[in-house]
């Protein structure tokens, strides 16, 4: 029998899941500036991404734009007279064609007195930081520009002139926003759309699974399709079942035993000579000198009497340390 907790969230989920931003396939201006040509070939084939589970930060972001929608449209003054429109939310534009067909996509914000196309982002606050001071990733520049040409060749609200991301926080305050903004520049919208009908036309002739054999797996962490193709191959290799976390590759047994380590050579110590004509035995007592005295030059030991003197050599004293002296007995 299910809980109340899980009825509650099995809620949420469905909605997320039957959200038309969960359900598309198709190709649109948020997804062609991405750098990892597998995951536009995966689009442009209309592959099903790989599971990640419920996509909640999305649909908070979803949410978020819901109601920007409606704070800007009450905004406008104009009473509904279009000539007098300031702010175009939701606007829908063709940004250019793959093979033929039209690639559409809803643009967040146009602000028709000074042409600029705003879109906004909600992210969290260590991608706030990074947007300060970095700027937006190539994906979100090139899906502004996309809007903007869109606007242009549209015409009827003008031609776009500026494009603008609004990167709002998540978990902050309104304060914290990162409002990004440049000239918009059609160049960039333009080199977008011929590297997309590229691929398409490699994925028409190829095939899809000779196109992503011809195209690398990128490095993007956020990237589910390469994520997925690569933690497939280290299991299959072998490898850790922990990709994600460091890479804990199993070591091979080796096929032969290995080769005993030879001992390292020990350089050879020349002896202490000892002249023929020094004794080694000592001329006071008769006992043996030991060889670095006799070596030395000595006849006898150190604490032997010397038999020119028949008396003992001193043996020097441990020298002690100067008694301290107190300054405050006087």
């Amino acid at each position: 029998m299910s809980t109340v907790e899980d009825l509650y969230l099995g809620v949420i989920k469905a909605g997320i899941a039957r959200h038309p931003r969960s359900l598309q396939k198709r190709i649109g201006p948020s997804e062609i500036g991405n750098p990892c040509d597998r995951q536009i070939l995966h689009k442009l084939n209309g592959d099903n991404e790989p599971n990640r589970g419920p996509a909640w930060k999305p649909a908070v972001g979803t949410a978020v734009h819901d109601q920007l929608e409606r704070w800007f449209d009450a905004a406008n003054r104009g009473g509904g007279d279009v000539d007098r429109m300031e702010w175009v939310t939701e606007w829908q534009v063709t940004v250019g064609q793959i093979l033929g067909v039209d690639i559409t996509g809803h643009s967040d914000l146009f602000h028709v007195p000074t042409g600029t196309v705003i879109d906004h982002k909600i992210v969290g606050p260590s991608q706030l930081t990074k947007y300060r001071l970095h700027g937006p990733s190539q994906v979100y520049r090139v899906q502004a520009h996309l809007y903007a040409t869109g606007f242009t060749r549209d015409g009827g609200w003008g031609p776009a002139k500026h494009v603008a991301i609004a990167f709002l926080p998540r978990d902050g305050e309104l304060d914290k926003t990162v409002f990004w903004t440049e000239p918009y520049d059609p160049h960039i919208a333009a080199q977008a759309m011929v590297r997309a009908n590229r691929l398409a036309t490699l994925l028409a002739v190829v095939g899809i699974d000779a196109a992503l054999a011809a195209s690398p797996l990128c490095d993007d962490q956020w990237c589910m399709w390469c994520r997925t193709e690569k933690r497939q191959q280290h299991r299959a290799a072998g490898g850790s079942l922990f990709l994600d976390i460091g890479e804990l590759a199993v070591v091979p047994e080796p096929t032969a035993a290995p080769a005993p380590l030879r001992a390292l050579e020990q350089p050879a110590v020349a002896p202490i000579p000892i002249r023929p004509d020094v004794a080694v035995t000592c001329q006071a007592c008769g006992l043996p000198l030991h060889p670095s005295v006799a070596a030395g030059g000595f006849t006898t030991h150190p604490t032997c009497p010397d038999p020119k003197t028949s008396a003992a050599r001193p043996i020097p004293s441990t020298p002690q340390p100067a008694a301290p002296i107190n300054l405050f007995d006087r």
